[in-house]
């Protein structure tokens, strides 16, 4: 990897999914493109880069089957054939993805549904902690892990019982200890700022936005659509620790860039969402 050891400018989705039914190169075009947007738009100055932090669901490995590409192996790891090269860092969580002298950063990381039914992004790790435990369990794995951990944002999921549960975890949280909310570009604009967010910026909890694209073809272009600026200089030797280890620091600015969800395809997805659930299979 051919990677200065330290980088400003980091551009950060902090909730990324990749699909099955996304096509890898139009992915990565995409969420290039969205990034460079997203920099003319604020007016921030070249060179940037962007970073795809992957929340990976349980039995999903993509992060894997590209690492796989990256050492040569990517029969055996199962990855598609794409025309951006995967080349790996001295970093074992975190690979770069070069196609004509763009650039961008992967980092490894899972998504965890908790017992309680809230979900868990822990950011930063390639250890899968298994759905279903009660999340004050999987924060702790998280932390043992080395990972940041992030509650996200979802249509009714910080409401009523859970959103008190929420605050209870908020209040033992402290500033620096990896523990974040997010929030998601598919918050619809008219729902208004979450009183929890307002609620970590009172405690110096930072709110780590993502774009978290579902699982349908045409969301292949949402990643680096959403997400934050991490202001300073980050040190780029081992990306992943890099970057978490910047994030933990309270004193380190986080500029959100992009757009909430419009009206119509916010409901179009929740329901397309809601027919998905329906048709899975019961256990």
């Amino acid at each position: 990897m051919t990677e200065p050891v330290q980088q400003a400018s980091l551009l950060i989705d902090a909730h990324v999914h990749i699909h099955d039914c996304f096509e890898l190169d139009a992915f990565f075009e995409q969420a290039h493109a969205n990034f460079a947007q997203a920099a003319r738009e604020r007016g921030w100055a070249a060179p940037v880069l962007g970073v795809l932090m992957l929340t990976e669901s349980e039995g999903a490995d993509w992060f894997g089957r590209l690492a796989g590409m990256a050492s040569g192996s990517s029969v055996a790891a199962g990855a598609p054939s794409t025309s951006w090269a995967i080349e790996a860092t001295g970093d074992p969580a975190a690979l770069v993805a070069t196609s004509d002298g763009r650039r961008l950063l992967l980092v490894a990381g899972r998504q965890v549904v908790a017992r309680e039914g809230l979900e868990v992004l822990l950011l930063g790790t390639r250890s899968a902690v298994p759905d279903g435990q009660p999340i004050r369990d999987v924060l702790a794995q998280g932390a043992r892990l080395g990972a940041l951990r992030v509650i996200p944002w979802g249509a009714g999921k910080w409401l009523f019982g859970r959103g008190r549960l929420l605050r209870e975890l908020m209040t033992a949280a402290h500033p620096g200890d990896g523990f974040f909310l997010g929030d998601g570009g598919g918050r619809p604009f008219f729902w208004g700022t979450p009183r929890h967010f307002r609620q970590a910026e009172r405690r110096g909890i930072g709110v780590l936005p993502g774009t978290d694209p579902l699982p349908f073809p045409l969301q292949t272009g949402r990643a680096g659509s959403f997400g934050f600026r991490l202001e300073g200089t980050v040190d780029l030797c081992s990306p992943g620790e890099g970057i978490k280890a910047a994030l933990r620091d309270p004193a380190r600015r986080l500029t959100p860039f992009g757009r909430l969800e419009r009206l119509a395809p916010f409901v179009r997805n929740q329901i397309a969402m809601q027919r998905r659930k329906r048709r899975r299979p019961r256990p």
